[in-house]
């Protein structure tokens, strides 16, 4: 039965990769179209909650593999990620939105 639970649970974090990669994708798209780029750059220390090497490494490589963000160094604690994204607005939601949605997605695949 926990392999079923942990199954459906990759099965979900692999849809909510593809679901954000195709909405940042679209956002990325916008904003290169528009004739006068709005966007502010910028990089951010995010504080993850995840513990192993490999939960670390998997935040690490979805957050690289979604347009607009990259992962740009972890620190030595392991826990401390500096994310590059192509439009900061609000740090404190960009940070709230991995933490809900990658990092909640993992925790339920390896725990």
């Amino acid at each position: 039965m926990r392999i079923l639970i942990k199954s459906w649970a990759a099965v979900k974090l692999f849809v909510l990769f593809n679901k954000e990669l195709l909405l940042s994708s679209i956002s990325v798209l916008r904003e290169v179209l528009r004739p006068k780029l709005g966007v502010r750059p910028g990089i951010f220390k995010f504080e993850t909650e995840l513990k192993s090497d490999f939960e670390v490494t998997l935040l690490s490589c979805l957050i690289c593999l979604t347009p607009g963000t990259l992962t740009l160094d972890v620190a030595r604690d392991g826990r401390t990620l500096y994310v590059h994204a192509m439009d900061i607005d609000d740090v404190d939601e960009l940070s709230a939105h991995i933490k809900r949605t990658f990092e909640r997605a993992i925790m339920e695949v390896t725990r």
